[in-house]
């Protein structure tokens, strides 16, 4: 009897496995176990994100024109700054001081735009980020911008791109990840004309 109860368990243990073994593909299926839920995919497939050859025309066209603003050498800067750094002036524009834990700790950063500024950016949401521009000669912040997926700029370039192109970005669903381009001239940015 001792022998019975040692050897049951398994028995019972090989006899699940088995039975689970012996059931079709259909019966496993979507389709047998939810029917109505099997044609409502099968009449709404799901669309995959893009990848990098759904776009390509559009993401070549924002890259070719970027690249030919960037190679154009009119938007360079001669000299960089390298006096003393001023502190953040927060009287010099209305979210200065709504920002201004975050605009210090971002002009730690020294001159990192079109050689006397800094950028510093500051979320507002999962898809947003402003871009202050403050002037490191007077600490004074002049200008700012709002993208979708971030910006693009350099220390020795008064080029300045909104929502780099980005060739895993969908541009047709995205209406607001389109790139810009602006020239940071007398303390403001001027737009550059749109992609043709």
């Amino acid at each position: 009897m001792n022998k019975f109860y040692r050897i049951a368990p398994l028995l019972l243990l090989l006899l699940c496995f088995y039975g689970c073994q012996q059931r079709t593909e259909e019966e496993g299926s979507i389709a047998s176990t939810h029917p109505e839920l099997a044609e409502e995919l099968a009449e709404d497939p799901l669309e995959m994100p893009i990848s990098d050859n759904e776009n390509p025309d559009l993401y070549q066209q924002y890259r070719i024109t970027l690249e030919e603003y960037l190679g154009s050498g009119d938007y360079d800067v001669g000299d960089m700054y390298r006096g003393r750094l001023a502190p953040l002036d927060e009287a010099s524009h209305v979210d200065a001081r709504t920002y201004r834990t975050a605009l210090r700790e971002g002009l730690e950063a020294g001159v990192n735009f079109a050689g006397s500024y800094t950028v510093v950016t500051v979320g507002c949401g999962s898809s947003c980020q402003l871009h202050y521009v403050v002037d490191r000669e007077t600490g004074k912040v002049l200008d700012k911008l709002q993208s979708s997926v971030g910006a693009d700029y350099r220390p020795d370039s008064r080029l300045f791109v909104l929502n780099p192109p980005d060739s895993a970005i969908n541009y047709n669903e995205c209406q607001y990840c389109a790139p810009e381009a602006y020239v940071f001239e007398n303390g403001k940015f001027e737009k550059l004309p749109d992609v043709p």
